[in-house]
Protein backbone atom coordinates (compact mmCIF):
# COMPACT_ATOMS: atom_id res chain seq x y z
CA UNK A 1 0.00 0.00 0.00
CA UNK A 2 1.02 3.30 -1.30
CA UNK A 3 1.25 6.25 1.70
CA UNK A 4 0.42 9.96 0.48
CA UNK A 5 4.04 11.60 0.50
CA UNK A 6 2.14 14.33 2.66
CA UNK A 7 0.91 12.26 5.35
CA UNK A 8 4.40 10.21 5.43
CA UNK A 9 6.11 13.56 5.82
CA UNK A 10 3.81 14.79 8.82
CA UNK A 11 4.46 11.37 10.33
CA UNK A 12 8.01 12.41 10.13
CA UNK A 13 7.33 15.75 11.51
CA UNK A 14 5.90 13.96 14.70
CA UNK A 15 8.50 12.07 15.50
CA UNK A 16 11.07 14.44 15.15
CA UNK A 17 9.04 16.86 17.30
CA UNK A 18 9.13 13.51 19.73
CA UNK A 19 12.60 13.24 19.83
CA UNK A 20 12.81 16.65 20.01
CA UNK A 21 10.88 17.22 23.12
CA UNK A 22 12.48 13.75 24.53
CA UNK A 23 15.37 15.66 24.40
CA UNK A 24 14.41 18.74 25.65
CA UNK A 25 12.54 16.63 28.56
CA UNK A 26 16.01 14.59 29.26
CA UNK A 27 17.96 17.55 29.29
CA UNK A 28 15.44 19.09 31.92
CA UNK A 29 15.99 16.09 33.76
CA UNK A 30 20.05 16.15 33.59
CA UNK A 31 19.44 19.62 34.31
CA UNK A 32 17.78 19.18 37.31
CA UNK A 33 19.94 16.38 38.53
CA UNK A 34 22.83 18.26 38.36
CA UNK A 35 21.64 21.26 40.01
CA UNK A 36 20.73 18.97 42.84
CA UNK A 37 24.19 17.11 42.84
CA UNK A 38 25.33 20.52 42.59
CA UNK A 39 23.75 22.20 45.56
CA UNK A 40 24.16 19.21 47.70
CA UNK A 41 27.90 19.51 47.02
CA UNK A 42 28.03 23.23 47.38
CA UNK A 43 25.65 22.58 50.88
CA UNK A 44 28.61 19.99 51.72
CA UNK A 45 31.12 22.12 51.22
CA UNK A 46 29.07 25.00 52.89
CA UNK A 47 28.75 22.90 55.77
CA UNK A 48 32.45 21.47 55.83
CA UNK A 49 33.53 25.29 56.14
CA UNK A 50 31.35 26.21 59.36
CA UNK A 51 32.78 23.28 60.53
CA UNK A 52 36.19 23.28 59.80
CA UNK A 53 35.61 27.30 61.46
CA UNK A 54 34.23 26.04 64.57
CA UNK A 55 37.34 23.84 64.52
CA UNK A 56 39.93 26.40 64.15
CA UNK A 57 38.22 28.87 66.59
CA UNK A 58 38.25 26.28 69.02
CA UNK A 59 41.75 25.58 68.34
CA UNK A 60 42.54 29.57 68.99
CA UNK A 61 40.62 29.47 72.12
CA UNK A 62 42.79 26.37 73.64
CA UNK A 63 46.03 28.12 72.13
CA UNK A 64 45.55 31.33 73.92
CA UNK A 65 44.70 29.27 77.12
CA UNK A 66 48.24 27.15 76.64
CA UNK A 67 50.08 30.39 76.49
CA UNK A 68 48.31 32.25 79.17
CA UNK A 69 49.26 29.28 81.30
CA UNK A 70 52.94 29.00 80.19
CA UNK A 71 52.86 32.86 80.98
CA UNK A 72 51.71 32.34 84.27
CA UNK A 73 53.94 29.77 84.97
CA UNK A 74 56.63 30.70 87.85
CA UNK A 75 59.80 28.00 86.88
CA UNK A 76 62.17 27.92 83.74
CA UNK A 77 61.17 30.23 80.60
CA UNK A 78 57.94 30.99 78.85
CA UNK A 79 59.71 28.66 75.93
CA UNK A 80 60.11 26.24 78.14
CA UNK A 81 56.69 25.94 79.86
CA UNK A 82 55.03 25.85 76.55
CA UNK A 83 57.51 22.62 75.85
CA UNK A 84 57.45 21.08 79.26
CA UNK A 85 53.70 21.31 79.89
CA UNK A 86 52.30 18.06 81.23
CA UNK A 87 48.74 19.04 79.46
CA UNK A 88 49.70 21.04 76.69
CA UNK A 89 53.13 20.05 75.31
CA UNK A 90 54.28 21.86 72.35
CA UNK A 91 57.42 21.03 70.22
CA UNK A 92 59.71 23.69 68.27
CA UNK A 93 59.58 23.93 64.69
CA UNK A 94 62.97 23.77 63.45
CA UNK A 95 62.26 24.34 60.01
CA UNK A 96 60.01 27.91 60.64
CA UNK A 97 62.22 28.73 63.49
CA UNK A 98 65.17 31.59 62.78
CA UNK A 99 67.91 33.27 65.22
CA UNK A 100 65.03 36.15 65.35
CA UNK A 101 61.61 34.66 65.43
CA UNK A 102 60.84 31.29 67.39
CA UNK A 103 57.83 28.71 66.33
CA UNK A 104 56.09 26.18 68.39
CA UNK A 105 53.57 23.52 67.33
CA UNK A 106 51.29 21.36 68.71
CA UNK A 107 48.51 19.16 67.03
CA UNK A 108 45.23 19.10 69.11
CA UNK A 109 42.64 16.23 69.42
CA UNK A 110 41.30 16.05 72.45
CA UNK A 111 38.52 17.42 73.09
CA UNK A 112 38.12 16.75 69.34
CA UNK A 113 36.38 13.88 67.97
CA UNK A 114 37.98 11.92 64.78
CA UNK A 115 39.38 15.74 64.06
CA UNK A 116 43.28 17.30 64.58
CA UNK A 117 44.05 21.12 64.88
CA UNK A 118 47.02 22.32 64.35
CA UNK A 119 48.17 25.05 66.97
CA UNK A 120 50.89 27.37 65.86
CA UNK A 121 52.95 29.56 67.82
CA UNK A 122 55.25 32.78 66.49
CA UNK A 123 57.09 34.61 69.05
CA UNK A 124 60.10 36.64 69.02
CA UNK A 125 63.66 34.86 70.08
CA UNK A 126 63.06 36.33 73.77
CA UNK A 127 62.63 34.40 77.41
CA UNK A 128 60.20 36.88 77.50
CA UNK A 129 58.71 37.99 74.01
CA UNK A 130 56.20 41.17 73.90
CA UNK A 131 53.43 39.63 72.00
CA UNK A 132 52.88 35.70 70.18
CA UNK A 133 51.16 35.28 67.64
CA UNK A 134 48.43 32.17 67.20
CA UNK A 135 47.18 30.35 64.69
CA UNK A 136 44.91 27.41 64.08
CA UNK A 137 44.17 25.22 61.45
CA UNK A 138 41.62 22.66 60.93
CA UNK A 139 40.68 20.61 57.61
CA UNK A 140 37.58 18.92 57.40
CA UNK A 141 36.76 17.31 53.75
CA UNK A 142 39.55 18.92 52.03
CA UNK A 143 38.17 22.54 53.76
CA UNK A 144 40.76 24.09 55.36
CA UNK A 145 40.12 27.41 57.74
CA UNK A 146 42.54 29.15 59.46
CA UNK A 147 42.22 32.15 62.45
CA UNK A 148 45.18 33.85 64.15
CA UNK A 149 45.17 36.11 67.34
CA UNK A 150 47.99 38.33 68.42
CA UNK A 151 48.54 38.18 72.05
CA UNK A 152 49.83 41.46 73.50
CA UNK A 153 52.48 41.06 76.69
CA UNK A 154 51.81 44.69 78.58
CA UNK A 155 52.42 45.33 82.21
CA UNK A 156 48.74 44.44 84.25
CA UNK A 157 48.22 47.42 86.88
CA UNK A 158 48.15 50.93 86.01
CA UNK A 159 47.74 53.74 88.42
CA UNK A 160 49.80 56.70 89.72
CA UNK A 161 50.70 54.39 92.75
CA UNK A 162 50.70 50.88 93.55
CA UNK A 163 51.07 49.26 96.32
CA UNK A 164 51.18 45.10 96.68
CA UNK A 165 52.33 45.05 100.69
CA UNK A 166 49.67 43.79 103.20
CA UNK A 167 48.96 46.66 105.06
CA UNK A 168 46.66 46.66 108.08
CA UNK A 169 43.76 48.09 109.75
CA UNK A 170 45.22 51.65 110.81
CA UNK A 171 43.20 54.64 109.34
CA UNK A 172 46.32 56.79 110.05
CA UNK A 173 47.73 59.42 107.67
CA UNK A 174 51.01 59.54 109.72
CA UNK A 175 54.65 57.82 108.74
CA UNK A 176 54.19 54.68 111.10
CA UNK A 177 50.82 53.63 109.07
CA UNK A 178 52.84 54.02 105.34
CA UNK A 179 55.71 52.31 107.43
CA UNK A 180 53.35 49.24 108.14
CA UNK A 181 52.63 48.31 104.32
CA UNK A 182 49.06 50.85 103.38
CA UNK A 183 49.40 54.10 101.45
CA UNK A 184 49.66 57.40 104.05
CA UNK A 185 49.02 61.14 102.53
CA UNK A 186 48.50 63.13 105.56
CA UNK A 187 47.21 67.01 105.20
CA UNK A 188 49.46 69.47 103.11
CA UNK A 189 50.73 72.37 104.76
CA UNK A 190 49.37 75.90 104.52
CA UNK A 191 48.69 76.82 101.02
CA UNK A 192 50.43 73.69 99.09
CA UNK A 193 48.80 71.24 97.47
CA UNK A 194 49.62 67.36 97.51
CA UNK A 195 47.84 65.94 94.21
CA UNK A 196 47.52 62.39 93.34
CA UNK A 197 46.39 62.42 89.41
CA UNK A 198 45.43 58.65 88.04
CA UNK A 199 44.28 56.71 91.64
CA UNK A 200 46.21 54.41 94.02
CA UNK A 201 45.73 50.53 93.75
CA UNK A 202 46.82 48.86 96.98
CA UNK A 203 46.40 45.54 98.74
CA UNK A 204 46.44 47.56 101.98
CA UNK A 205 45.16 50.54 103.32
CA UNK A 206 45.01 53.59 101.65
CA UNK A 207 44.86 56.55 104.16
CA UNK A 208 44.60 60.35 102.83
CA UNK A 209 43.71 63.79 104.16
CA UNK A 210 40.59 65.24 102.71
CA UNK A 211 42.85 68.18 101.38
CA UNK A 212 44.87 66.04 99.32
CA UNK A 213 43.86 66.12 96.23
CA UNK A 214 42.69 62.79 95.31
CA UNK A 215 40.36 61.01 92.11
CA UNK A 216 38.73 58.36 94.31
CA UNK A 217 37.14 56.99 91.60
CA UNK A 218 40.02 55.12 90.91
CA UNK A 219 41.40 54.17 94.09
CA UNK A 220 41.20 50.53 94.87
CA UNK A 221 42.17 49.59 98.54
CA UNK A 222 42.28 46.39 100.97
CA UNK A 223 42.47 43.85 98.02
CA UNK A 224 44.80 41.27 100.27
CA UNK A 225 43.12 37.97 99.93
CA UNK A 226 40.63 38.74 97.18
CA UNK A 227 40.25 38.25 93.37
CA UNK A 228 41.71 41.92 92.90
CA UNK A 229 45.15 40.90 94.92
CA UNK A 230 48.27 42.49 93.79
CA UNK A 231 50.46 40.16 93.22
CA UNK A 232 53.63 40.28 95.29
CA UNK A 233 56.06 40.88 92.69
CA UNK A 234 58.24 42.92 94.91
CA UNK A 235 59.49 40.48 97.98
CA UNK A 236 62.13 42.60 100.33
CA UNK A 237 65.30 41.32 100.19
CA UNK A 238 64.74 38.72 97.32
CA UNK A 239 66.63 38.30 94.16
CA UNK A 240 63.15 37.46 92.38
CA UNK A 241 61.60 40.85 92.26
CA UNK A 242 60.01 42.59 89.67
CA UNK A 243 63.20 43.62 87.86
CA UNK A 244 66.46 41.74 87.28
CA UNK A 245 68.92 44.26 88.88
CA UNK A 246 71.30 41.85 87.34
CA UNK A 247 70.63 42.70 84.11
CA UNK A 248 70.84 46.60 84.65
CA UNK A 249 73.71 45.99 86.21
CA UNK A 250 75.40 44.40 83.23
CA UNK A 251 73.55 47.07 80.66
CA UNK A 252 75.66 49.77 83.09
CA UNK A 253 78.92 47.98 83.06
CA UNK A 254 78.68 48.26 78.56
CA UNK A 255 77.80 52.17 78.97
CA UNK A 256 80.89 53.01 81.08
CA UNK A 257 78.07 53.75 83.89
CA UNK A 258 78.60 51.11 86.62
CA UNK A 259 80.17 53.37 90.07
CA UNK A 260 81.34 50.90 92.67
CA UNK A 261 81.00 53.37 95.35
CA UNK A 262 79.18 56.86 95.69
CA UNK A 263 81.99 58.73 95.36
CA UNK A 264 82.81 57.54 91.61
CA UNK A 265 79.41 58.57 91.17
CA UNK A 266 79.46 61.85 92.54
CA UNK A 267 82.86 62.38 90.24
CA UNK A 268 81.16 61.27 87.61
CA UNK A 269 77.66 63.50 87.79
CA UNK A 270 78.29 66.38 89.61
CA UNK A 271 79.05 68.88 87.09
CA UNK A 272 77.06 67.23 84.29
CA UNK A 273 73.98 64.79 83.21
CA UNK A 274 74.68 61.07 82.94
CA UNK A 275 72.85 58.97 80.27
CA UNK A 276 71.81 56.01 80.43
CA UNK A 277 71.17 53.18 82.58
CA UNK A 278 73.26 54.28 85.65
CA UNK A 279 74.15 51.89 88.26
CA UNK A 280 75.40 52.88 91.96
CA UNK A 281 76.74 50.57 94.11
CA UNK A 282 75.77 52.39 97.76
CA UNK A 283 77.40 50.39 101.25
CA UNK A 284 75.69 50.54 104.46
CA UNK A 285 78.42 53.10 105.70
CA UNK A 286 77.69 55.68 102.43
CA UNK A 287 74.31 55.99 103.34
CA UNK A 288 74.68 57.69 106.46
CA UNK A 289 76.44 60.78 104.26
CA UNK A 290 73.57 62.98 103.08
CA UNK A 291 73.00 64.04 99.39
CA UNK A 292 72.74 67.42 99.67
CA UNK A 293 74.47 70.20 97.53
CA UNK A 294 77.47 70.03 98.95
CA UNK A 295 77.91 67.26 97.94
CA UNK A 296 76.05 67.79 94.16
CA UNK A 297 76.09 70.99 94.15
CA UNK A 298 73.56 70.54 90.86
CA UNK A 299 71.86 67.66 91.80
CA UNK A 300 71.11 64.22 90.38
CA UNK A 301 70.63 64.71 86.49
CA UNK A 302 70.15 61.80 84.84
CA UNK A 303 68.96 61.02 81.21
CA UNK A 304 67.69 57.37 81.74
CA UNK A 305 67.07 55.34 84.87
CA UNK A 306 69.12 55.55 88.14
CA UNK A 307 69.56 52.01 89.72
CA UNK A 308 70.63 52.15 93.57
CA UNK A 309 72.75 49.03 94.67
CA UNK A 310 72.50 48.37 98.37
CA UNK A 311 74.61 46.59 100.20
CA UNK A 312 73.74 43.38 101.51
CA UNK A 313 74.38 43.97 105.06
CA UNK A 314 71.16 46.89 104.58
CA UNK A 315 68.07 46.77 105.83
CA UNK A 316 64.59 47.23 104.87
CA UNK A 317 64.65 50.08 107.84
CA UNK A 318 68.09 51.64 106.71
CA UNK A 319 68.38 55.07 104.62
CA UNK A 320 69.93 56.98 102.59
CA UNK A 321 68.69 60.55 102.38
CA UNK A 322 68.82 63.03 99.24
CA UNK A 323 68.25 66.25 99.79
CA UNK A 324 69.54 67.95 96.32
CA UNK A 325 67.51 67.86 93.22
CA UNK A 326 66.45 64.87 91.94
CA UNK A 327 65.90 65.54 87.44
CA UNK A 328 65.46 61.80 86.17
CA UNK A 329 63.91 62.52 82.85
CA UNK A 330 63.34 66.31 83.69
CA UNK A 331 60.08 67.25 81.97
CA UNK A 332 59.38 70.91 81.00
CA UNK A 333 56.92 72.53 83.52
CA UNK A 334 56.49 75.91 81.50
CA UNK A 335 53.07 76.82 82.33
CA UNK A 336 53.01 73.93 85.04
CA UNK A 337 49.92 74.29 87.24
CA UNK A 338 49.55 72.29 89.94
CA UNK A 339 45.57 71.70 89.99
CA UNK A 340 45.68 71.54 86.44
CA UNK A 341 46.68 67.53 85.29
CA UNK A 342 46.33 68.78 81.66
CA UNK A 343 49.84 70.66 82.48
CA UNK A 344 51.67 67.76 83.66
CA UNK A 345 53.80 66.98 81.03
CA UNK A 346 56.46 64.58 80.66
CA UNK A 347 60.27 63.70 79.62
CA UNK A 348 60.15 60.54 79.30
CA UNK A 349 60.97 58.77 77.07
CA UNK A 350 64.82 60.58 77.49
CA UNK A 351 66.41 61.77 74.19
CA UNK A 352 70.09 60.68 74.33
CA UNK A 353 72.38 62.86 73.18
CA UNK A 354 75.06 60.07 72.88
CA UNK A 355 73.97 57.05 71.40
CA UNK A 356 76.46 54.92 72.83
CA UNK A 357 74.78 55.36 76.07
CA UNK A 358 71.20 54.50 74.74
CA UNK A 359 70.08 50.87 76.29
CA UNK A 360 68.62 49.99 73.13
CA UNK A 361 72.30 50.21 71.78
CA UNK A 362 74.09 47.60 73.83
CA UNK A 363 75.01 44.28 73.42
CA UNK A 364 74.61 42.31 76.61
CA UNK A 365 75.25 38.86 75.68
CA UNK A 366 78.76 38.75 77.09
CA UNK A 367 76.97 39.19 80.02
CA UNK A 368 74.51 36.58 79.72
CA UNK A 369 71.47 38.71 79.01
CA UNK A 370 68.84 39.88 76.59
CA UNK A 371 69.29 42.97 75.22
CA UNK A 372 67.24 45.54 75.65
CA UNK A 373 64.83 46.65 73.04
CA UNK A 374 63.11 50.08 71.54
CA UNK A 375 59.87 48.69 72.84
CA UNK A 376 60.99 48.57 76.67
CA UNK A 377 59.78 50.99 79.00
CA UNK A 378 62.69 51.54 81.40
CA UNK A 379 62.34 52.47 84.82
CA UNK A 380 63.19 55.90 86.29
CA UNK A 381 64.76 55.14 89.71
CA UNK A 382 64.79 51.86 91.19
CA UNK A 383 66.51 50.28 94.43
CA UNK A 384 66.37 47.17 96.50
CA UNK A 385 66.17 46.29 100.24
CA UNK A 386 66.74 50.00 101.96
CA UNK A 387 65.06 53.51 101.50
CA UNK A 388 66.09 56.26 99.20
CA UNK A 389 64.45 59.33 101.65
CA UNK A 390 63.62 62.05 99.36
CA UNK A 391 63.86 65.25 100.78
CA UNK A 392 64.48 68.22 97.59
CA UNK A 393 63.00 69.08 94.71
CA UNK A 394 61.85 66.60 92.24
CA UNK A 395 61.29 66.23 88.61
CA UNK A 396 61.20 62.48 87.70
CA UNK A 397 59.38 60.65 84.60
CA UNK A 398 59.12 57.30 84.52
CA UNK A 399 58.38 54.65 87.33
CA UNK A 400 60.01 54.52 90.57
CA UNK A 401 60.44 50.95 91.89
CA UNK A 402 61.04 49.79 95.46
CA UNK A 403 60.44 46.14 97.39
CA UNK A 404 60.61 48.41 100.49
CA UNK A 405 59.26 51.79 102.00
CA UNK A 406 58.58 54.96 99.82
CA UNK A 407 59.08 58.18 101.90
CA UNK A 408 58.51 60.96 100.13
CA UNK A 409 59.01 64.48 102.26
CA UNK A 410 58.24 67.52 100.84
CA UNK A 411 60.96 69.82 103.11
CA UNK A 412 61.21 72.85 101.97
CA UNK A 413 58.38 75.94 101.85
CA UNK A 414 57.36 76.36 97.95
CA UNK A 415 59.36 73.19 96.82
CA UNK A 416 58.23 71.04 93.95
CA UNK A 417 58.32 67.65 94.14
CA UNK A 418 56.71 66.01 90.63
CA UNK A 419 56.46 62.27 89.73
CA UNK A 420 55.00 61.80 86.24
CA UNK A 421 54.67 57.92 85.61
CA UNK A 422 54.01 55.14 88.57
CA UNK A 423 55.38 54.59 91.72
CA UNK A 424 55.38 50.89 92.82
CA UNK A 425 56.26 49.59 96.48
CA UNK A 426 56.28 46.66 98.45
CA UNK A 427 56.77 47.91 101.57
CA UNK A 428 54.20 50.83 101.93
CA UNK A 429 54.38 54.63 100.64
CA UNK A 430 54.03 57.88 102.57
CA UNK A 431 53.67 61.14 101.02
CA UNK A 432 54.18 64.38 102.92
CA UNK A 433 54.11 67.49 102.32
CA UNK A 434 53.87 69.90 104.89
CA UNK A 435 55.75 72.98 104.65
CA UNK A 436 54.10 75.96 103.25
CA UNK A 437 53.15 76.59 99.74
CA UNK A 438 54.59 73.18 98.07
CA UNK A 439 53.31 71.23 95.69
CA UNK A 440 53.46 67.67 95.98
CA UNK A 441 52.18 65.45 92.76
CA UNK A 442 51.99 62.02 91.76
CA UNK A 443 50.84 61.90 87.98
CA UNK A 444 50.35 58.73 86.30
CA UNK A 445 51.70 57.99 82.52
CA UNK A 446 50.77 54.70 81.33
CA UNK A 447 52.89 55.21 78.33
CA UNK A 448 55.91 54.14 81.22
CA UNK A 449 54.96 51.04 82.24
CA UNK A 450 52.52 49.23 79.43
CA UNK A 451 55.66 47.67 78.15
CA UNK A 452 57.73 47.65 81.59
CA UNK A 453 60.90 45.93 81.15
CA UNK A 454 60.23 43.84 84.42
CA UNK A 455 62.12 40.35 84.86
CA UNK A 456 60.43 37.89 82.88
CA UNK A 457 56.83 38.08 82.34
CA UNK A 458 56.58 39.50 86.26
CA UNK A 459 53.92 41.90 86.69
CA UNK A 460 52.51 41.25 83.25
CA UNK A 461 49.02 39.96 81.74
CA UNK A 462 48.19 38.41 78.60
CA UNK A 463 45.79 40.25 76.34
CA UNK A 464 44.53 39.92 72.90
CA UNK A 465 45.39 43.11 70.50
CA UNK A 466 43.43 42.04 67.51
CA UNK A 467 41.28 38.62 65.84
CA UNK A 468 42.04 37.70 62.02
Amino acid sequence: MNIPVASARRQDASILAFFMTAIVLMGAVVAVANLSIHSTTMTKRRSDMVSALHFSESGIALGCSHVNAAFLGSTGTFQTRLVGSTNAPYTKNNTLSTTSQLVYDRTITTPFTNQPVLVRLFMTNSTSPPEVRVTSSATVSGVTQTNTAYLQMAFGFGAAILSDAVGTTSTATDKKAGQAGNVAIPTPGAGSTTFIDGGILANGRVNYSASAKLNTNSLSMTNYGTANQIPDYTADGSVDQLFDFGRFKAAAKASGNYFTNVAAFVKAGKTTTLEGIVYVEVSKTEMKTDMSTKVMPSGINIRGTLVIGFATNVVATDKWQNTAPLNINKADLTGFNATNPATFTTGYPPTYTNPAKNPVNLNLAPYGYANFTAEDDLPAVMYNVGIFDVHGPVNVCGVVYSPSFFEIENKNANQLQYFKGSMISGGGVFIENGKTGSKSIVSYDPNTLDKLATSGTKGKKLTVAHRQ
